[in-house]
């Protein structure tokens, strides 16, 4: 791994000047993904550039803009621990929940969370909308996993009335948005901001839409996925 580069971005972006071990364990990780894709295919993002830009630092960038230390995120829809397992290696107090459906996925997070000795780390084989931890978390995170409209039904039960949905998108995010306006309307929740960025190699552009809960979610929701994809809020 490129430790200059990662150590670089830990000083200059998120003010980290205590990173040996941050370092040491973001190199560990890649050192699983890299044996266990080649049983599990778990990445098609396979060199060292990708590997630290699209992955690592994709998933970091959220400390910039919201302070974790003493709160508890759900990754749902995790795959291969992102944004999730490099989260929970920067911030040692954020108590990380990963959710993911794939059982050979699950053994890959399980292996990381043991070589990686992340005792901040808790692991569920589940969907979201079948996951019975309402109102639960501090902050909900979903990386590249569905439509805005339809990510809100699935994850809004889990997230704490003034909690948080982080959706780490693509940069043109406002059509997106738009169409999600009535699924926010329902769900008693809305957009808090949109924080747009460049990732530092490629300057590939970003979005996390953060969206604010503002009431309890209805018993109704959310409905099965099923129904979610027929009749989308």
């Amino acid at each position: 791994m490129k430790r200059d580069l990662l150590i670089n971005y830990l000083t200059t972006e998120l003010n980290i000047s205590s990173y040996d071990e941050i370092v040491s364990k973001f190199s560990m990780f890649e050192k699983l993904l890299l044996e266990w894709n080649e049983k599990f295919n778990l990445t098609a993002i396979t060199d060292e550039d990708g590997i630290l830009e699209k992955h690592f630092i994709d998933s970091i960038v959220l400390n910039k803009y919201l302070k974790l230390d003493g709160m508890k995120l759900c990754d749902i829809g995790t795959g291969a621990g992102f944004p999730g397992i490099p989260l929970a290696i920067l911030n040692r107090n954020l108590s990380v929940t990963l959710v993911e459906s794939n059982g050979k996925r699950i053994k890959f997070l399980q292996e990381v969370k043991k070589q990686l000795s992340l005792e901040n780390v808790e692991i569920i084989q589940s969907r979201s909308e079948e996951l019975k931890l309402n109102e639960h978390f501090d902050i909900v995170c979903a990386r590249a996993v569905t439509e805005l409209n339809v990510l809100l039904e699935i994850t809004m039960h889990l997230i704490k009335v003034n909690g948080l949905l982080v959706a780490y998108k693509l940069f043109d995010v406002e059509d997106e948005v738009k169409h999600a306006e009535h699924a926010l309307h329902v769900l008693d929740a809305k957009i808090s901001s949109l924080n747009k960025y460049s990732l530092p190699l490629t300057g590939i552009n970003r979005c996390l839409v953060l969206v604010k809960k503002y009431g309890k979610t209805k018993k109704k929701y959310p409905r099965q996925y099923s129904e979610i994809c027929k009749s989308p809020l």
